[in-house]
């Protein structure tokens, strides 16, 4: 059934920009001769995802702790560019379904990610497409690392609802994590869980906005 939205909210890793989580357990796994299970190994058990997206230490204090977790003196360039191994392209079609789409209503960006990330992927903008930023793309951007605050919890939706001054029912929110998918259905917010490799594409052009 086809419905008008006041506002459609993206994540950004696997609905815009394609993502692997597992090239960045091997890229440190080789630079430290280690495997890819053991790598994540460690990151799992100290959280070294979630701590790092929720802005709960800075660039250097996050490379410093990857060298204590992993036992090994990688230089900075080597723990940037591991990091970032798990960034891989943005279709155009995704680029331009963006810019069609703000057009007709604000566009948001909703996403667990961290400082590091951002600059890699404001670059690739850059190069691939021409883009100065991720303002050129969406209305504002909400993300984890700045805001304090973690999907799938429900505080960070309601501090993104309360920003943009909208209602659960009158947004659309774009994830392809299940968990973070009912945590915001949960609250009465329209939703779609995005199949990887398909992005947002495949969901959009059919919805009136």
């Amino acid at each position: 059934m086809k419905k008008n939205y006041k506002a459609v909210i993206f994540d950004f890793g696997n609905v815009i920009i394609n993502i692997d989580l597992n090239l960045t357990y091997e890229a440190f796994g080789k630079l430290c001769f280690k495997s890819p299970e053991r790598i994540k190994q460690i990151f799992d058990e100290n959280d070294i995802f979630k701590r790092y997206e929720l802005g709960l230490f800075e660039d250097d204090e996050f490379r410093e702790i990857v060298r204590q977790s992993i036992g090994f003196p990688l230089n900075d360039a080597e723990i940037d560019q591991a990091w970032n191994a798990l960034l891989l392209d943005i279709p155009l079609e995704r680029i331009e379904l963006l810019r069609n789409l703000r057009e007709r209503v604000p566009v948001y960006l909703l996403s667990n990610t961290s400082s590091i990330h951002i600059q890699a992927c404001e670059k690739y903008f850059q190069k691939e497409f021409g883009i100065s930023g991720l303002d050129e793309l969406f209305t504002e951007s909400f993300l984890s690392y700045k805001m304090g605050l973690w999907k799938p919890d429900h505080q960070i939706y309601l501090k993104v609802l309360e920003e943009i001054g909208l209602k659960p029912e009158e947004v659309l929110f774009l994830d392809d994590n299940p968990h973070n998918v009912e945590s915001a259905a949960e609250l009465g917010i329209n939703v779609i869980k995005v199949d990887p490799p398909k992005g947002a594409t495949a969901y959009i052009n059919y919805l009136e906005f």
